[in-house]
């Protein structure tokens, strides 16, 4: 599971039913600023250095900037940054830890104790994630009341997170890439399946990602065509493993800054 709808509100070019993919959102680059709380058991699983959090945060920068080696997507001009200061003013890493046997199996709402300032900073958990690679609680527009407040987060396995995770397949980072694309107001490629209609108000609400009608695993030499064109297998929002995931689309882009300027103003700087 990577995300859970709640109650909708409506912001008419990147809501949950509507992307409009105006070139007025290509706009300047941006910042989001990012802390990462490390959440370990008390027998030392979970235990991430800060060397493998910046390694997350480049992961981060290459695949928004299209940069990575086998990128042959879009440049989103979006970026990530660790905090350097905590929300007292203080010098950080932009990386904190915690040892709590709950808190590591995502249990024990634990945010309502550590997050910081969710409207200035993106909070990124790791943990067990529930037992899954990784989520967030909603997807901007259909958070209602919940944006900013404590309960907005980014949840990623601690085995997956960082270029040289422990997570097999999934150790190239490419789980936060996809979840922060949740946090950005992204959907599933194929979500709504084949959908139908309009593709700017069905399925994933993207016209340049082809429609598919169940996400592809591993990863594939050749894409199958479950909706009849090539499923977009390479896209970060697909279920592919790590290494075979490159794309951000155009209009992927052009949503996810809309949410930025419409569901999370104050999260991203120049």
């Amino acid at each position: 599971v990577s995300y859970v709808d709640d109650s909708p509100i409506d912001s008419p070019d990147c809501d949950s039913g509507n992307t409009n993919p105006s070139a007025q959102y290509d706009g300047p680059l941006v910042q989001i600023t990012v802390v990462v709380h490390v959440i370990q058991n008390t027998s030392g699983q979970g235990v991430l250095s800060d060397a493998l959090v910046r390694s997350q945060i480049d992961v981060l920068n290459e695949d928004f900037s299209a940069t990575n080696v086998n990128s042959i997507g879009v440049d989103t001009r979006i970026r990530f940054a660790l905090a350097t200061l905590d929300p007292q003013g203080n010098p950080t890493t932009g990386s904190v830890r915690h040892t709590n046997d709950t808190w590591f199996n995502d249990g024990g709402s634990y945010w309502n104790t550590i997050a910081w300032g969710p409207t200035r900073y993106m909070n990124v958990y790791t943990n067990t994630a529930g037992g899954s690679l990784g989520y967030v609680p909603f997807l901007p527009a259909s958070g209602g009341g919940s944006i900013g407040t404590n309960r907005d987060r980014v949840v990623c396995a601690w085995d997956s997170f960082g270029r040289t995770g422990t997570g097999g397949r999934f150790s190239l980072g490419r789980t936060c890439t996809h979840e922060v694309g949740h946090y950005l107001g992204l959907l599933h490629t194929f979500s709504g399946g084949c959908g139908g209609g309009n593709c700017f108000t069905s399925g994933d609400l993207i016209c340049d990602t082809n429609a598919e009608s169940s996400p592809n695993f591993g990863c594939q030499s050749t894409p199958p065509s479950s909706c009849g064109s090539p499923d977009p297998i390479d896209n970060y929002m697909d279920y592919s493993d790590d290494v075979c995931m490159t794309v951000f689309t155009q209009q992927q882009s052009r949503r996810m800054r809309c949410t930025l300027q419409s569901f999370r103003p104050t999260i991203a700087q120049p």
